[in-house]
């Protein structure tokens, strides 16, 4: 289950981002309007904690033993792949909230 952990680790935080500001974003609009500063200030603090949990996860992935080969270091570099594809789907995801 680690194994899976570290391949997918980023590309979940994504997910759960996605879901996440989706939520935030309906609640505010049955609440008041999805336009509120407050329902965009809770999707941004969303965003920086999903943006935080995946330079915690890049930092997870690139510590350890650097001279591993095979298996190992291939999930390590699918990993941090992943990793870097979620942080730039939650800043793309939070880009219209911002402005």
């Amino acid at each position: 289950m680690r194994r899976w952990l570290r391949m997918t680790g980023g590309l979940l935080i994504w997910a759960v981002h996605f879901i996440g500001v989706y939520l935030i974003s309906s609640a505010a609009d049955v609440w008041s309007s999805s336009e509120a500063a407050s329902a965009r200030w809770i999707g941004l603090a969303f965003s920086m904690g999903c943006l935080l949990a995946d330079i915690a996860m890049a930092v997870w992935l690139s510590r350890g033993r650097r001279e591993v080969f095979g298996p190992e270091a291939w999930e390590r570099r699918v990993g941090l792949t992943g990793v870097l594809v979620a942080a730039i789907g939650v800043l793309w995801q939070t880009a219209p909230m911002a402005f």
